[in-house]
């Protein structure tokens, strides 16, 4: 016995009673600064602070390095930022864990086109609001609405067809106002692009380009309102076929073509634009003509493949492989040996379409061509004509020291690669060149959106 009367052991004791009795009350001051840490990051993300957002949970996972909900949270800050890399670590490391739910790499993809539309680069911003259509429209319209305002007539052209795509042109005003845009590109694509809407509450809207200044926004303002089923007629199209300009008589070509104009006046007018003594008009008048589906023109057709004029014969070719025109089988394997790249490329991928197999080497070789619109042309045409063989063909093309040629392949893989092609996607989101990154976040958020529609892990 002490000389204060108190046993030694029994203060002992209850001292470390007394220590483990505040145990719990530790914890839970643990676990209450961990949520409002949590909550602190979730408001710091919900204002578009990012770094800070970044910042307080580094904190909180040093602390708590199991907290998947964190982990998920800096994985989509880090996509808004603009950095894959680790974004992409943050929803491995959901995916080892087995603790990813939902749509998490589609976020990150979201996050990092949201970010590529703020870049100073026009190419790049572009390239992002296209490279949106590929996700949808869930969850994306912030971003459109972002590119719909861009300052660039460029990139809100891209943005008012993306907008097209999603099916919602006709709904969303500022795709409706931009039939007034001052900028000529993008009046003629809000027109074109309301009258693939098929909506008649936009007639109206259409009408307005009827009065346009610019003689080609009042033919795209007719060719929409035809496909609106508004009464208009074929002739002020065939008048513009004769126009003194060669850029209206070539869109009014086109727009025959893509009407699919039965009217023999039509088909007349395309067949006298083979003729038309300006290389422009003949290439328009060649394409339409395949657009039309008139086979009564494929003699005319391999005629224009000996035109003095490279589109011209690229088109004719192209066109001949549309209408299956078998009966141009020997002048297309004559085409292949054309002095220009892109002609050969035509002709290759019209003879693969007519079961000409074979020609695809032709495309391989042109994968090395030293121009790299080639080499780029050559994957998409890989893609179109024989998607069997894209996917090896594109990875060929993965490493190519052209951009625009390893945007191409992106898009193939995209495109054809389903679910396999997931992890080359990946790789693609830490390419140096941003607008290749663009087009990645758009096929790889479209590629694991598929799977996960379709139940696969």
């Amino acid at each position: 016995m002490s000389p204060m009367g108190i046993n030694p052991a029994h203060s002992l004791t209850l001292i470390v009673g007394m220590l483990i009795g505040l145990l719990p009350l530790g914890l839970l001051d643990s676990s209450l600064a961990v949520t409002n840490d949590f909550r602190a990051a979730q408001a710091a993300f919900e204002r578009k602070d990012y770094d800070t957002a970044v910042r307080l949970l580094n904190t909180l996972l040093a602390a708590q390095p199991d907290h998947a909900a964190a982990y998920e949270l800096r994985a989509l800050a880090h996509g808004y930022l603009g950095r894959p890399e680790e974004a992409l670590a943050d929803h491995d490391h959901l995916v080892q864990a087995g603790k990813e739910k939902g749509d998490v790499l589609r976020r990150i993809c979201i996050g990092l086109l949201t970010h590529l539309l703020v870049q100073g680069q026009e190419i790049v911003r572009g390239a992002a609001a296209t490279a949106l259509a590929e996700l949808g429209s869930a969850d994306t319209l912030a971003a459109l609405n972002l590119a719909l305002h861009d300052s660039s007539p460029r990139v809100r052209t891209f943005a008012i067809q993306t907008a097209g795509r999603f099916g919602l042109a006709a709904k969303l005003p500022v795709v409706r106002d931009a039939v007034t845009d001052p900028d000529v590109t993008v009046r003629i694509a809000a027109l074109s692009t309301l009258g693939l809407s098929k909506d008649p509450s936009v007639a109206g809207l259409v009408r307005r380009g009827l009065k346009d200044q610019d003689s080609i926004v009042q033919l795209v303002a007719r060719e929409a309102l035809v496909r609106l089923n508004q009464p208009e007629q074929v002739q002020p199209f065939l008048t513009a076929a004769r126009d003194f300009s060669p850029t209206v008589r070539g869109a009014a070509m086109g727009i025959l073509g893509r009407l699919k104009v039965k009217d023999p006046t039509a088909l007349s007018a395309l067949m006298m634009g083979l003729s038309d003594p300006d290389a422009s008009v003949r290439s328009f008048a060649a394409g339409a003509l395949g657009d039309l589906g008139a086979t009564s023109a494929i003699t005319a057709l391999v005629d224009a493949m000996s035109d003095r004029d490279p589109y011209v014969r690229n088109f004719a070719a192209a066109s001949l492989g549309r209408l299956n025109a078998k009966a141009a089988i020997g002048a297309l394997w004559g085409a292949v040996k054309d002095s220009d790249s892109l002609v050969r490329l035509a002709a290759a991928e019209a003879l693969v379409k007519l079961g000409e197999g074979e020609a695809a080497l032709v495309m391989r070789e042109l994968l090395k061509d030293p121009d790299f619109g080639v080499r780029s042309a050559a994957v998409g045409a890989m893609a179109r004509s024989a998607p069997e063989r894209a996917m090896a063909f594109a990875l060929e093309a993965f490493d190519d020291p052209a951009p625009r040629v390893r945007v191409a392949a992106v898009q193939a893989l995209g495109r054809v690669g389903g679910k396999t092609a997931i992890p080359y996607l990946r790789r693609a989101l830490l390419d140096k060149d941003l607008t290749v990154r663009a087009f990645a976040a758009g096929h790889l958020g479209a590629a694991v959106s598929d799977r996960k529609r379709k139940g696969e892990s």
